[in-house]
């Protein structure tokens, strides 16, 4: 699925669903540091089951510290 700018600027609800999944809070002014590509990975990556949200979790917090230089908050 093609991203567009504007789609991404907020979280999806189905990036927040993930979120919840795995644990993490990730706040709006993070969210905004990622590029639109990993952005939209977020949006689309499966997230079903263990082995996919350990992969997801361990990806979105490499993606976190390498914009922000550090880990996003645990809920």
């Amino acid at each position: 699925m093609a991203a567009e700018p504007a789609d991404l600027e907020l979280l999806p609800r189905t990036v927040r669903d993930k979120l919840d999944r795995v644990g993490i809070k990730l706040h709006l002014k993070e969210w905004q540091q990622l590029t639109l590509a990993e952005r939209a990975w977020l949006r689309d990556a499966p997230c079903a089951d263990t082995a996919e949200a350990d992969a997801y979790r361990l990806r979105l917090d490499e993606m976190v510290r390498r914009h922000t230089g550090r880990n996003p908050d645990r809920l």
